[in-house]
């Protein structure tokens, strides 16, 4: 069984983010620290409220090889795609949970049989955010090129591990909510949008013990011994100016786009039968968002797809490497004001 949890927060971000959305003061703190740091105007404010929701994950990751001019390319994926979850939000604080669907079950047989493990821990202040991810799959199959007509190579022992963290500084704040368009714990009332700077770094491994390349595509594309790459690492620190927009529409419904294109220094290494090599490079990197869906005061519903998830194109030997996780999302949910504290009646008699 594969999961993913989200914890918001931590220690040393709370006392980042937490000075600029303090709601609650008494009166004898609001000249210091105003209670409204953003304009009503564009946004409702929900973060006092449980936000609960109920959500569908469909996961795209594939991995893929050109190791030579004698084959166009060579298709890894995952036989574990698609998990349904949980997850509730108050103030910046969240948490989930997602499992494998038991209604949606591939062959293990054809594509063989893989684990995952998934973790999420972010954080979303007004005006900074953060993001912290783990995700690891062990067991793959090659889906491009097969062994006879739907019958595939499979890796059992393959492993892809990601580790990752990114803060996002929004510039327009005021106006512009990054929750209302990613966890719905508040509403953007009107249009707007900001400009966003995304630092980020990333770390990668891809190892198979008997080697990523089966003897069978070896042989059958003539490919050369200096091919057969055991394992590799990435390390990749980046920053990614971008611009995102909310449009508003209908009143409770919008579309949120977001687009990152950055630069990056990569460092890998690798090992095949001549031994360790490394490679420093410059890379581009370009990722993306789009959301849509319809929010109120109660209830919400959405859809979202993200594309250049944790993508690490790159050289190893004479290898090109390029891995990518596409995220397609699916969500329905409501507040709850859980939290409020009853007040006492006097009854008279």
């Amino acid at each position: 069984m594969s999961f993913k949890l989200w914890i918001a927060g931590a220690v040393l971000y709370l006392t980042i983010i937490t000075p600029n959305d303090t709601e609650g003061q008494s009166a004898g703190e609001v000249h210091q620290q105003p209670a409204v740091t953003f304009d009503t105007m564009y946004i409702s404010d929900y973060t006092h409220l449980l936000t609960a929701r109920l959500f569908l994950l469909f996961e795209n990751a594939s991995l893929l090889i050109h190791p030579s001019d004698n084959i166009s390319k060579i298709v890894y994926q995952p036989n574990a795609n698609l998990r349904i979850g949980f997850a509730g939000f108050w103030k910046w604080f969240g948490i989930g949970l997602s499992v494998d669907n038991p209604f949606y079950k591939t062959d293990p047989v054809r594509f063989g049989t893989t684990t995952t493990l998934d973790l999420r821990v972010n954080a979303f202040g007004r005006r900074l955010a953060g993001e912290f991810f783990y995700q690891q799959y062990k067991g793959l199959y090659i889906s491009t090129p097969e062994i006879a007509d739907d019958i595939h190579y499979i890796l059992p022992d393959m492993r892809i591990l990601s580790v990752g963290i990114s803060g996002y500084w929004i510039y327009n704040s005021a106006r512009f909510s990054i929750r209302a368009a990613f966890i719905q714990n508040e509403r953007q009332k009107k249009s707007a949008g900001s400009f966003v700077v995304r630092p980020s770094f990333l770390y990668n491994l891809i190892s198979s013990d008997n080697g990523i390349i089966p003897p069978g595509i070896i042989a059958n594309y003539n490919l050369p011994s200096s091919s057969q790459i055991s394992g590799g690492t990435f390390y990749c620190l980046g920053i990614s100016p971008g611009y995102i927009y909310t449009l508003v529409f209908l009143k409770n419904f919008s579309c949120t786009a977001v687009v990152f294109p950055g630069i990056a220094a990569q460092f890998s290494t690798f090992n095949n039968e001549t031994g360790k090599q490394t490679n420093t490079e410059i890379i581009f990197q370009l990722s993306g968002w789009f959301t849509l869906g319809y929010n109120s005061d109660k209830w919400f519903l959405g859809a979202s797809v993200q594309e250049g998830f944790n993508d690490i194109p790159n050289k190893l030997n004479e290898a090109l490497f390029n891995y990518d996780v596409a995220q397609f999302r699916f969500w329905g949910g409501t507040r709850f004001d859980v939290f409020r504290k009853k007040k006492k009646v006097a009854v008279a008699y």
